[in-house]
C-alpha cells in the first residue's frame, strides 16, 4: 500500500499514511481555543481618539470602541462642533450623547475615522450644544451596530495591503488598542508568491504577514479580500499547522497575538 509523507509544521517530523486514509485525518493538526476578546476600555467625558494615537490618516477607515461611564450631574460638556459627523479631537462620549449613540447613563460605542468635512454645522440635542466650525482634516461618526460589519462608508476607505505586509506596519499594534477590530483589503495574491513564515494556528504572533495568515485562517483565499483582525494580548507558545495550502510555524506568543473575525456584510452594504 503506498503511502504520503507529510512534514507536519513546526516540527521537522514526519508521519506516514495509507494513501487511502484523509489527508485531514492523517494529519493531526492542534487548534486552540481562541481566548475571549479583552475588555474594552473605558474612557473618561473628555476623552478623544487622541489618547489612542487614533487621530492619524494611515488610519483613515478604521473603527475605535470604547465605554463610556455614567454622566454626572457635576460634569463640564466641552465644547464640541458638528452633528453626526464631528470633528476627530471631538470628546467620544459628549459627542455620543449629542448624537444620540449613548446615553447619559453612558455605555459602549464604535466611532470610524473618516476624511474631515467640509464645513460642520452646529445643532442642540439630547441636552448638548454643539457650534459650527470650518473644515478639519479628519472627521468621526458613530457606528451602530455590529462593530464586525463592513459597510460601504467603511469599504472604501479600506487600506490595501501587499501580500508582504506585516500587522506591524500598519501602525495599530498599539497595546491601547487591544481588543479593537482593524479591517484591511487583501489583493489577488501575485504570481510566483513564495512561501512567507507565519506563526500560530487561530492565533498568530502580531508581527505576521495579515495576508497569508488569514488564507491559513480560512478567512480568504489566494483571490484576496476583505479581512477583519482582533488585536489580542500575547500568549506563552503558538503552535503551527497546516492549512488550506499554508505551512505555520511553532513559536513564541509575544507581547500580543491576532485573531480574525467573521465578516458579516451591512444591509446598507
Amino acid at each position: 500500500m503506498k503511502t504520503a509523507v507529510i512534514r507536519v509544521a513546526g516540527g521537522g517530523r514526519t508521519a506516514s499514511c495509507a494513501a487511502a486514509t484523509a489527508l485531514l485525518t492523517c494529519l493531526q493538526v492542534a487548534t486552540p481555543a481562541v481566548a475571549a476578546s479583552p475588555p474594552i476600555p473605558e474612557i473618561e467625558w473628555d476623552t478623544s481618539i487622541v489618547k489612542f494615537q487614533f487621530d492619524s490618516d494611515k488610519f483613515l477607515g478604521q473603527r475605535l470602541t470604547v465605554k463610556c461611564p455614567p454622566r454626572s450631574a457635576r460634569e463640564t460638556m466641552e465644547a464640541i462642533y458638528g452633528t453626526d459627523v464631528y470633528p476627530s479631537n471631538t470628546p467620544i462620549c459628549v459627542a455620543g450623547l449629542h448624537s444620540g449613540a449613548i446615553g447619559a447613563n453612558g455605555g459602549k460605542v464604535t466611532v470610524q475615522l473618516n476624511p474631515g468635512a467640509k464645513s460642520y454645522a452646529g445643532s442642540s440635542r439630547n441636552g448638548i450644544t454643539s457650534q459650527d466650525l470650518p473644515a478639519t482634516p479628519r472627521s468621526i461618526v458613530f457606528v451602530r451596530g455590529k462593530n464586525a460589519d463592513l459597510d460601504a462608508t467603511q469599504r472604501k476607505y479600506m487600506p490595501r495591503l501587499k501580500w508582504d505586509t506585516k500587522f506591524t506596519a500598519t501602525g495599530l499594534a498599539n497595546r491601547k488598542l487591544l481588543g479593537q477590530h482593524f479591517a484591511f483589503l487583501c489583493p489577488p495574491a501575485p504570481d510566483g508568491l513564495r512561501p512567507r513564515r507565519i506563526v500560530g494556528t487561530d492565533r498568530y504572533e502580531f508581527h505576521t504577514r495579515v495576508c497569508v495568515a488569514a488564507v491559513h485562517a480560512g478567512k480568504i483565499t489566494m483571490e484576496g479580500g476583505p479581512v477583519l483582525v482582533q488585536l489580542n494580548e500575547g500568549v506563552p507558545k503558538l503552535k503551527g499547522s497546516i492549512r488550506n495550502g499554508v505551512e505555520s510555524h511553532d513559536g513564541s506568543g509575544g507581547s500580543r497575538t491576532l485573531t480574525f473575525l467573521d465578516i458579516t456584510s451591512s444591509a446598507n452594504d
